[in-house]
């Protein structure tokens, strides 16, 4: 089945404040998966090079980061979704973790994607740097976004309760946007808005600090720019859809392997094979045709239940996040002592809930490699394959690579050990 996707993508900038916890690591990459995310600028990974490497587990294909040389602090990433056909000119990071430039076409059009973490120290030079960079390295569509660290108008983008001066870091962030051209991606299409990116709990604070900044004459790019809840981390994912070139894709039905744990899944699936049986199994039909035609009931059933189960889950979640959402208007109003908790309360109810689905696709996964153990399997050949797909580029000539006997051991078993620690 070949569908159509839209030309405009859904980019998001998402503060996750640690990814070292695979179970955390996977509710962010299904939170963002649920946005329809295309593109995700991470901030403060706290992964190694290596760590980094596992965020193309899920929806992603290409992953590229900067770490911080202690592997645990910091740390910026830009994951690309499977979806998009992105093809790497260059690329450009620092060496603390701080900020990664890419350069590269998706389907023909030339963009850059710039994703920073900027310093909480109240640094202006830092500001100065990215934007000096940018001017030297970036092509075509450009796209910036990350974690700021400061308010660009205090007036407006803090709570009532807190300090309304602006800092060095804000005037030096402000002073490059209006010198180099650049606009406010949030408040271009909400000027008169007030939300928040940001709670300090020290302070019991508010603050909008992530944003995405795009030049003044691409702005007709940006359609729509939303601030989501903050529930995984202390900071809400934001994103902009904006237009930077589509492709068609392809998409098949599977069997949802975890459904077969549900005791009410497998109730209706035994009646609904009963009743099959008791007006089909008649001695005019072959056995064969009676299983045949079972396989196609039977794959409507599980297609009509897993939607019944699927649309159940993302009911409950939709209402915990709106609870979330009224409870943050109140809190934000109100700092009370009770509305701190019952805000408290909603977003555990809510990480409970996603870590279900955590905990169920983990069990899975080490099942499937546990069957598949050390055999040169599909499954090996696959992870092989999008390994080298990563590491060469499309632009170079296609080239072969032949495994012989001798090189076995120094090529395959290491990459067999890797998959089972991860």
């Amino acid at each position: 089945v070949v569908v159509s996707q839209p030309a405009a993508v859904n980019v998001v900038t998402y503060n996750v404040k640690g990814l070292h916890s695979p179970q955390k690591r996977k509710k962010i990459l299904d939170q963002l998966k649920q946005m329809n995310c295309s593109i995700a600028y991470l901030q403060e990974t706290h992964l190694s090079e290596a760590e980094h490497k596992k965020l193309n587990k899920s929806w992603a294909s290409q992953v590229f980061y900067s770490s911080h040389k202690s592997g645990r602090r910091w740390g910026v990433a830009i994951l690309m979704h499977r979806s998009l056909q992105f093809c790497l000119d260059s690329s450009f990071q620092d060496k603390e973790g701080r900020y990664v430039l890419i350069n590269g076409t998706i389907n023909g059009t030339q963009v850059s994607m710039f994703n920073v973490y900027a310093p909480n120290d109240n640094s202006p030079q830092f500001m100065k740097t990215i934007f000096d960079l940018v001017l030297g390295k970036a092509q075509g569509i450009l796209l910036i976004g990350g974690d700021f660290n400061c308010a660009l108008n205090p007036y407006l983008d803090k709570s009532m309760n807190s300090n309304a001066h602006p800092t060095t870091m804000s005037k030096a962030l402000k002073h490059c946007c209006e010198e180099f051209g650049f606009l406010d991606v949030w408040r271009y299409k909400h000027p008169r808005d007030r939300d928040y990116t940001f709670y300090s709990h020290p302070h019991s604070t508010y603050s909008r600090i992530d944003y995405f900044f795009m030049p003044i004459n691409e702005s007709f790019r940006a359609l729509d720019c939303q601030i989501h809840y903050i529930t995984l981390s202390d900071h809400a994912p934001v994103s902009v859809v904006g237009d930077m070139g589509g492709a068609a894709t392809s998409c098949g039905w599977r069997l949802n392997t975890s459904l077969l744990g549900i005791p009410a899944f497998q109730a209706s699936l035994r009646d609904e094979f009963i009743i099959y049986l008791e007006s089909n199994d008649k001695e005019d039909i072959s056995p064969n045709i009676l299983w045949d035609t079972a396989k196609a009931v039977l794959r409507g059933k599980i297609i009509q239940l897993a939607s019944t189960f699927k649309k159940a889950r993302i009911a409950k979640r939709m209402e915990l996040e709106k609870k979330i959402d009224d409870l943050e208007k109140q809190h934000k109003e109100n700092m009370s002592a009770e509305n701190l908790r019952k805000l408290k309360i909603a977003k555990q109810e809510l990480d409970d809930l996603l870590m279900e689905k955590v905990d169920r696709n983990l069990r899975f996964l080490k099942q499937k490699y546990y069957e598949h153990g050390s055999r040169a399997s599909r499954l090996l050949a696959s992870r092989l394959r999008k390994q080298y797909s990563l590491t060469t580029n499309v632009t170079q000539r296609k080239s072969t690579i032949t495994l012989t006997l001798s090189n076995y051991r120094q090529l395959i078993l290491p990459q067999l050990s890797s998959l089972t620690d991860q």
